[in-house]
C-alpha cells in the first residue's frame, strides 16, 4: 500500500520553496520598515526645482558682476580678496562650507573685511577633504560657489560657476 501524501518528501518540498519566499519577503519588510522614509524623495518636486532656478539665477547675477575671488590658506586660517567684480562698498560675506560625503562637519563662517579689501576666517582642525565653498554677500543678491580640495597649498581662484549649483 502506498504512502498517504502529506508523509511523502515531495509535496514538502515543493512547498517548501514558495513558503521560504514569504518568509524572507516578511524579514525584508521587517528591515525595511526600520529605515523610515527615503530622504531621496521629494514631496514637493515642483519647490525644490523653482529653488534650484533661483539659485542659478543668483550665480548668474555672479557671473554678470564679474565677481571672483582668491583663497589662500595658511594652517588653520584663510584669506579671501576679490580679484575681480569688487564693489565700492564691502559689506559682510557669508562663506559656508560643505563636506562632500560628511554633512556633520559643514560649517558657516561671516567675514568683513579688513582696511585692506582681505576676508579672514578659520578653519576646523581637520578641514581635510572636498569641500564645496559657497559665497554670498549680507543681502544675499549673487552667490559664488566652487569645490576646492583641502588644505589647499596654493592660491585657488573662485569663480561663479553654475555646473553643480
Amino acid at each position: 500500500m502506498e504512502k498517504p501524501w502529506y508523509k511523502q518528501f515531495w509535496p514538502w518540498f515543493l512547498m517548501l520553496i514558495p513558503f521560504s519566499v514569504v518568509i524572507a519577503m516578511i524579514i525584508t519588510l521587517t528591515i525595511a520598515s526600520g529605515y523610515g522614509d527615503n530622504p531621496m524623495v521629494v514631496d514637493d518636486y515642483y519647490k525644490k526645482g523653482r529653488g534650484i532656478n533661483a539659485q542659478v539665477e543668483k550665480v548668474q547675477a555672479a557671473q554678470a558682476l564679474n565677481i571672483e575671488f582668491t583663497f589662500k590658506q595658511s594652517e588653520n586660517a584663510f584669506t579671501l580678496t576679490y580679484k575681480s567684480g569688487a564693489p565700492e562698498q564691502f559689506s559682510a560675506l557669508k562663506v559656508s562650507f560643505y563636506h562632500t560625503t560628511l554633512a556633520e562637519k559643514d560649517f558657516t563662517v561671516t567675514l568683513t573685511a579688513d582696511a585692506q579689501g582681505v576676508y579672514r576666517g578659520n578653519l576646523p582642525d581637520n578641514e581635510e577633504g572636498k569641500w564645496t565653498i559657497t559665497i554670498t554677500p549680507f543681502d544675499d543678491s549673487w552667490r559664488v560657489t566652487q569645490q576646492v580640495q583641502l588644505p589647499a597649498y596654493r592660491e585657488l581662484a573662485i569663480k561663479p560657476l553654475t555646473y553643480g549649483v
